[in-house]
């Protein structure tokens, strides 16, 4: 399958909240997001198994192998762009990854109307866009109102894990989730470490290691109690 053979559901005019398994369809600017009914993991997997989310999944190269090399979890890809949903698909669908499903939606809408309270395993965000100018900084993912749905879809002692080339954004990371309660480092002061090579591929850590930049990995463990 090719990413082109993918057609776009419904126009901006009669956009809605849809499901066409194996995806999940939210745009933006709707104004009921509560008449959608999103079914439970295990049934729309099919299956009773750990659920992994990744957001800012990009063309899907990462959470595609780890779908393949893990199949005995139920993986997520999260994603607001349609043409990159398309590639994740493409992937999904030749190498018949019934473990894999995607949501083609903004995270923050997304997660707040229809991932459940502690549903999720662990959770992963590889290489956000860091909006580096300050009057962009307000559309960064990592910060209060996305961290907010983390600590309430993440079970007990479920990891959250940031992944990113990028310093600055890197220690404003840090920052952000330090400043969320319950959201404890697993790595010491200052908070992260150098990702291994074995942490799996995708189109930004190829690009930046080819350039020679560091890429950091941040763990964090969330505790009700």
């Amino acid at each position: 399958m090719k990413p082109k053979d993918l057609k776009p559901p419904f126009s901006w005019k009669n956009r809605e909240v849809l499901l066409q398994h194996p995806l999940l369809y939210v745009p933006g600017c709707i104004d009921d997001y509560s008449s959608f009914e999103f079914p439970h993991w295990d049934e729309l997997f099919g299956s009773k198994k750990p659920v992994h989310i990744e957001y800012c999944s990009g063309n899907g190269d990462w959470i595609a192998q780890k779908a393949l090399q893990n199949p005995d979890i139920n993986w997520v890809a999260v994603e607001k762009r349609f043409d990159r949903c398309r590639k994740i698909w493409s992937k999904l669908a030749n190498f018949q990854l019934k473990n894999l499903f995607i949501v083609c939606g903004e995270a923050v809408t997304v997660t707040k109307h229809y991932f459940a309270n502690e549903s999720i395993d662990a959770i992963y965000v590889n290489f956000p866009d860091p909006w580096p100018k300050t009057k962009h900084a307000k559309n960064r993912l990592i910060a209060k109102p996305f961290l907010t749905q983390v600590k309430r879809i993440l079970q007990d002692r479920g990891d959250l894990t940031l992944v990113t080339d990028d310093e600055v954004y890197r220690d404003q990371m840090i920052l952000e989730v330090l400043k969320a309660q319950k959201l404890k480092p697993l790595y010491p002061e200052p908070f992260h470490q150098q990702t291994p090579l074995d942490y799996g591929n995708s189109f930004f850590d190829n690009l930046w290691r080819e350039k020679g930049k560091s890429i950091a990995t941040m763990v964090f463990k969330n505790e009700h109690e």
